[in-house]
Formats: C-alpha cells, sequence, structure tokens
C-alpha cells in the first residue's frame, strides 16, 4: 500500500483547511511514513532556524501516522527522545521520516528523523506510545479528511469501524 494519508482536520500540522498551520501532506509506503518540509521564518525560533518545537510536533505526528499504519492502533505519546544534531533551516527542503519499530504490551516503540535531501539527518526522535483506551472510534473516523486519499487507504482507516 503506498498513497498520501488522510489528514485530522484541525490538526495544525496536517488540516489542509488550517490556514495559519503547516498544511503538511504525510505519504505511506513500505512502512515508512514521510512528508516533505519546507517552512518559512513565521516558525524560526532563533534567526533563519526551524524553532525545535516545531520540529518535534512534525516528528511526534509521523510517528503517530507510522504506529497506526502499522497496527490500526490509536495511541498517544507518553514519552520522547529527542536530539538535534544540525541547525535545521527555515526556506530549506528536508524530508521528515518514521516508522514502527515494535510492541511491548501496551508500549508501542516508533522512531522519526529529519533528513535534507541528501540523507543527512538533523534531528531524530525515539518514542515510546501507549494504546488509548475508550476512544469512540466513529468519532476519531469523523474528524479525518479522506479526499486526497487512496481508497485502499481509506479502507485500511475505515476497517477500524469493523472492529
Amino acid at each position: 500500500m503506498k498513497g498520501i494519508l488522510p489528514v485530522y482536520k484541525d490538526s495544525f500540522f496536517c488540516g489542509f483547511n488550517r490556514k495559519d498551520g503547516l498544511q503538511l501532506q504525510m505519504i505511506y509506503e513500505k512502512g515508512i511514513v514521510y512528508c516533505e518540509v519546507n517552512l518559512d521564518n513565521r516558525f524560526e525560533g532563533y534567526t533563519d532556524v526551524l524553532h525545535g518545537g516545531i520540529i518535534f510536533g512534525i516528528l511526534d505526528v509521523i510517528i503517530w501516522y507510522a504506529i497506526f499504519m502499522e497496527t490500526k492502533k490509536i495511541c498517544m505519546t507518553r514519552k520522547t527522545e529527542m536530539e538535534f544534531f544540525k541547525p535545521v533551516l527555515c526556506g530549506v527542503p528536508y524530508v521528515a521520516k518514521g516508522q514502527f519499530l515494535r510492541i511491548e504490551g501496551r508500549d508501542v516503540h516508533a522512531t522519526a528523523w529529519m533528513e535534507d535531501k541528501g540523507g543527512e539527518v538533523y534531528a531524530s526522535m525515539n518514542a515510546l506510545f501507549k494504546e488509548g483506551r475508550d476512544i469512540p472510534v466513529d468519532h476519531f473516523i469523523n474528524k479525518f479528511d479522506f479526499s486526497r486519499t487512496t481508497p485502499a487507504i481509506k479502507k485500511h482507516f475505515m476497517s477500524l469501524l469493523d472492529k
């Protein structure tokens, strides 16, 4: 399965109708979720350097999608470890990528990183997520915009309703 992932409509990071947001387009391919990132100075933390909180948020969202696509589990961030190796510059293209690693009990492990077009890693995150409890699945699914997804990816998300 490969294609554009649906977006949580109200997401600052991915919502297509959030003019104040990043409007990132998440793509799934062969166990990896990724998106192109090229943000302007509105999101800088220091002159021409992207704010670390924005980088953290992007990688956190990527991890959520990576976990969901591989496990169909609705999870929430519990603990993260973030490393910044080089400044991520505003106005420069990068690719953020993430992948599911493993499940241990209710603990779900995943990783994400931001790299330049040559593959050099500028920031990385290792994360522990927990599966959510008592989440109304129909309400969750109704918050997504599937207008840009493939039928196979929409089916993957909608299969939650069959449980």
